[in-house]
């Protein structure tokens, strides 16, 4: 395969996904017709955005937490605002692999490796990274490719989308993609110098975007030789991905450096957030393959500080490790030690509070249990509006039996925040549980719905429908309204051949 062809593949969808098997016909772009040098509109990246969102969702590889999530969804969105282009639609995702990776497509997908996320020291270096990565979107460097290449097409993009999960699936990336492409790109040399200006480009406006945030400009250099020095000394299969996609070199740094300085006499002294600590930490602990090892890394590090003084309050998210490491093992008990003195220390930290209830909770003890309960419902009397808080203590509740307060408690959160699909998914598991089934699977399109998957939204609602009671016509009228709302959505998002 041409060189460049390798390179813009992984560029745009990155080969190295972990994808569970999904086959070429698995894969559902829109027909965007057969011309061999279409370009690429606002509308039409959209819906590629769309489809490619709902292939990183089936794949099961997004890790799994709430916190987690919203933490990088808030730092995402906190550079979207500050970028060009403030009201482009974006998914951010987070993927568990230890690859050192990062990648962006048309329609705002924006995707960080966990081993990407790990690797950062300062949460300018993360964000450094997925400002970049949201430049490369803002400034349609994919669209850009399209139009300067005309072998490039639409529905050789279709192919290339098929490839590049089917080689992921496979493990043999290269062998994917060459089976989906048959394809060769003629004018290399000019078309790696358009990569290597998008990848400029992309440094200069993600720069902007960090130094609009808040964020220490300097991430941006810092992380890239960070990467730049873990190069010297490895190879092969433990080359960084993300070099492979995004060339660093010495002049590429010293410009980051330059244009860092610039900025950051304009702006004051930083410093990583605790919660940046906390959620790689907790990331950490839930990713980490052996978790006897784990375990004994982070009882290393609060042995090493045990005899400073207050050692809880210097290093809090070394002890959080620790005591998330105890969980993970079931030690329950040791669990609420530390997580109670985490929370003595910081009673206002939400990340403390979920940790601290969740262990209650687990236990076998029924008082322990009790207070756990108490101890959600307490705090989200003062922070109602929480979605980590809501969403643990709703599925607590369920879990305990509990499932009117847990439907009362979720309907109360929707009726006053932005929808949000792991709160109907709880919904939905609590009125399935409550016999309310027709509303049981309302609630589950909604959840489909908000992750972006309209047909199976709206095969809900004709499940739905069929359960309603033929005299029942309030509910009826009230599913149809909806079913046709999300037909019509889908219109939007089709093309003309």
């Amino acid at each position: 395969m041409n060189n460049f062809l390798k390179k813009f593949i992984s560029s745009c969808l990155c080969i190295q996904l972990s994808f569970f098997p999904v086959y070429a016909q698995d894969i559902k772009l829109p027909d965007l017709g057969a011309s061999s040098s279409v370009d690429l509109t606002p509308l039409m990246e959209e819906q590629i955005g769309r489809e490619i969102a709902t292939q990183i969702r089936n794949s099961h590889q997004i890790v799994d937490d709430i916190e987690i999530n919203e933490y990088l969804q808030n730092l995402g969105y906190s550079l979207v605002a500050n970028s060009d282009d403030a009201y482009q639609n974006f998914h951010f995702f987070l993927i568990n692999s230890s690859q050192i990776n990062a990648f962006a497509t048309p329609g705002g997908v924006v995707a960080v490796y966990s081993g990407l996320f790990l690797t950062t020291d300062t949460e300018s270096e993360l964000a450094s990274v997925m400002g970049h990565e949201i430049a490369h979107v803002t400034q349609r460097h994919l669209a850009r490719s399209f139009e300067k290449s005309n072998q490039l097409s639409i529905p050789i993009m279709a192919g290339m989308v098929a490839g590049i999960l089917l080689g992921a699936a496979t493990g043999s990336g290269d062998a994917g993609a060459i089976a989906a492409l048959g394809v060769s790109a003629a004018g290399q040399q000019a078309q790696i110098n358009y990569t290597r200006a998008n990848e400029k480009e992309a440094d200069r406006v993600g720069m902007q975007y960090l130094s609009r945030s808040g964020y220490d400009p300097s991430g941006m250099p810092g992380f890239f030789q960070k990467l730049e020095r873990k190069n010297r000394f490895v190879g092969g299969a433990n080359y960084p991905e993300f070099l492979r996609t995004h060339p660093i070199t010495i002049n590429r740094i010293a410009e980051a450096q330059q244009r860092a300085e610039q900025y950051k006499k304009q702006m004051k002294a930083f410093k990583s957030p605790l919660t940046y600590y906390l959620m790689k930490t907790k990331l950490h602990v839930l990713t980490a393959s052996n978790a006897n090892r784990v375990k004994s890394y982070y009882a290393e590090r609060v042995k090493k500080h045990s005899s400073v003084e207050q050692g809880i309050k210097i290093r809090p998210y070394e002890y959080y490790g620790y005591a998330l490491s105890l969980f993970r093992k079931q030690n329950y008990n040791e669990a609420i030690k530390i997580f109670k003195q985490l929370h003595q220390s910081d009673p206002e930290n939400n990340s403390y509070v979920i940790a601290l209830a969740k262990s209650y909770i687990a236990t076998d003890d029924k008082i322990l249990q009790n207070k756990g309960l108490k101890l959600f419902s307490d705090t989200l009397n003062d922070r109602p509006y929480n979605l980590a808080l809501t969403s643990n203590y709703a599925n607590a509740l369920i879990q305990s039996g509990q499932i009117k307060k847990s439907i009362i408690l979720i309907e109360k959160f929707n009726k006053d925040n932005f929808k949000h699909p792991a709160i109907y998914k709880l919904l939905s598991i609590a009125l399935g549980k409550d016999k309310q089934l027709v509303q049981a699977h309302i609630a589950e399109s909604e959840y489909y719905y908000l992750s972006g998957l309209l047909d199976a939204a709206i095969l809900q609602l004709q499940i739905a429908r069929k359960l309603v009671a033929q005299k029942d016509f309030y509910t009826l009228a009230k599913i149809s309204a909806r079913e046709n709302a999300l037909e019509e959505e889908k219109k939007l998002y089709k093309f003309e051949e």
